[in-house]
């Protein structure tokens, strides 16, 4: 009869670890085994490594969890500085009541000049800008890809109604342009932003009158 209720015993708690192992690899690590230190026995020992293994395998998810959002966080917030520097990259100024300029500095990229594109027209779609002054003197150099493209973004902006002017193409970049083929006779461009204001002025019949000293 005590062997019995000895063999019973055994395979209750040879279930129990079963059952434990299975709730742990379902993602509860806060199971453990019930274990009478004062009925120690040779299964005690299996029993208490068994609650280790899911309390360290517990720290270690918790850990890797927390690294993960620690990671995420980080991902978000690079993600905020990259939009915030492309913002400040491309800025649309508002200059004068129906004029804007949009400066360009560094390097122009496909991406970016798609961002910029769609900046300047949806802000000449919403406002009523009727010229629009594209100032490249901050740009070194541009590859054919940039230079079509600042070609469709002059088409976008007098489909929309406005006048479109780029200023500011240094030397080296009109050498580029010229060796790349890209045609500019459609297009208004002028040496540096001063000229492109004077022309912009021009367009809407807006007089500027000098202020003389006494």
């Amino acid at each position: 009869m005590a062997k019995t209720k000895g063999i019973a015993d055994l395979e209750s708690r040879i279930a129990m670890m079963e059952e434990t192992l299975s709730v742990a690899a379902c993602g509860d690590f806060g199971v453990q085994i019930e274990i009478d230190i004062e009925k120690a026995d040779a299964l005690t020992a299996i029993e208490t490594g068994i609650n280790l293994l899911i309390s360290d395998m517990g720290d270690e998810v918790h850990e890797s969890t927390k690294k993960a959002e620690e990671l995420e966080e980080k991902l978000a917030l690079i993600g905020q500085q990259r939009k915030a520097i492309e913002e400040l990259s491309t800025p649309i100024i508002k200059i004068w009541d129906r004029v804007l300029v949009l400066p360009l500095i560094g390097t122009l990229d496909t991406r970016r000049s798609q961002r910029l594109t769609e900046a300047l027209l949806t802000d000449i779609a919403t406002t009523q800008i009727r010229v629009a002054i594209l100032d490249i003197t901050g740009v070194a150099t541009v590859d054919s890809a940039v230079a079509n493209h600042l070609m469709k973004t002059v088409a976008s902006v007098q489909l929309l109604g406005a006048s479109c002017v780029i200023t500011g193409i240094r030397p080296e970049v009109a050498q580029t342009i010229v060796h790349l083929g890209v045609d500019l006779s459609g297009v208004e461009t002028l040496s540096t932003l001063a000229e492109g204001l004077k022309w912009a002025f021009g367009r809407l019949n807006i007089r500027m009158v000098e202020e003389r000293k006494a």
